[in-house]
């Protein structure tokens, strides 16, 4: 009986006393006395250690990996410490610091939207205000953060924390990221300009092949809208995607006849304004084949199409 009333003693003062160390424990540990709650990347010497984790991933960080598949953010679970650990209740944690997460709410619809603009807003997109990463400098603020040991998967890329070679990368990171924008931007808009001439090309086909292949009054931009209007999904595929200009009209097609025109398919009917980036003029012929014009082969194409 005496053996069952002190196993019983002991075990209420378990209940009773486990919980109140967690807490103290818990208390201490965020109270900053024991490590403190932030520092800035001035206060880090040579013997600190930059680390990169896997298998421990928090809801915060979601809006940052959301823009590392769009952008650069060198900083997705980067982590710097000493090594140094501490004991909460048995458990071991790695005490380190990171650049403090977003304040922004985790917003499904942002995200979404934030994507949908990466994807879709390419062609005019304004690559300068692409940011590979949060600016760092030497005041930038990291903030306590505690690693189960248990529940890190791996430690990735350990080195020496150099704050000079992670801005030079950071930046380098940036210049990438704008070079790829304005790369995509260059082949969205390309992409557009192709699918409007070839629109209008098949609308000129389709002109042709209800008016015993006769050709519209292609005088000007205006009588051709007329004309193909009921042919084209939407006045947009008159004008460059990007400059707005509209496609320029070969008024030798006007009225002619695409029968009695010698090579009449090889004649050039809509192109752009002015030259893309490379040079390059895209252009549709009368058969509403679309192609683009080297820089040297285009004044073979204008005599023959009869060009201004």
């Amino acid at each position: 009986m005496r053996k069952i009333t002190l196993a019983l003693a002991i075990v209420t003062s378990m209940l009773t006393y486990s919980p109140k160390c967690l807490a103290n424990d818990f208390q201490q540990l965020i109270s900053g006395k024991q490590a403190p709650l932030t520092k800035q990347l001035k206060d880090l010497d040579d013997s600190w250690r930059q680390i990169a984790i896997s298998g421990q991933y928090e809801m915060a960080d979601l809006m940052k990996s959301w823009t590392s598949l769009f952008g650069a953010n060198l900083y997705n679970n980067l982590y710097y410490t000493q090594g140094k650990t501490v004991k909460v209740n048995s458990e071991t944690y790695v005490v380190a610091y990171r650049l403090a997460s977003s304040g922004e709410p985790l917003n499904i619809n942002s995200l979404f939207e934030n994507f949908m603009g990466s994807v879709s807003g390419l062609a005019g997109g304004d690559c300068a205000t692409i940011r590979a990463a949060e600016k760092i400098t030497s005041e930038t603020t990291i903030a306590l953060s505690l690693l189960n040991l248990k529940t890190i998967g791996s430690l990735n890329n350990v080195r020496p924390f150099d704050l000079k070679a992670d801005i030079a990368m950071l930046e380098k990171a940036e210049q990438q990221s704008k070079a790829a924008c304005e790369q995509a931007n260059l082949a969205a808009i390309e992409s557009q300009t192709e699918s409007n001439l070839q629109n209008l090309g098949s609308a000129l086909q389709s002109y042709a092949e209800q008016n015993e292949n006769k050709l519209p009054d292609m005088s000007s931009l205006e009588t051709v809208k007329l004309a193909l209007q009921e042919f084209v999904y939407d006045d947009s595929v008159f004008y460059h995607p990007e400059t707005l200009e509209p496609y320029l009209v070969n008024s030798f097609l006007s009225s002619k006849n695409l029968t009695e025109l010698e090579n009449g398919l090889e004649i050039v009917a809509f192109y752009e304004a002015n030259p893309a980036a490379d040079g390059t003029i895209g252009v549709v012929y009368a058969d509403g084949f679309y192609q683009r014009i080297a820089p040297e082969d285009w004044s073979a194409v204008k005599q023959a199409s009869k060009l201004p």
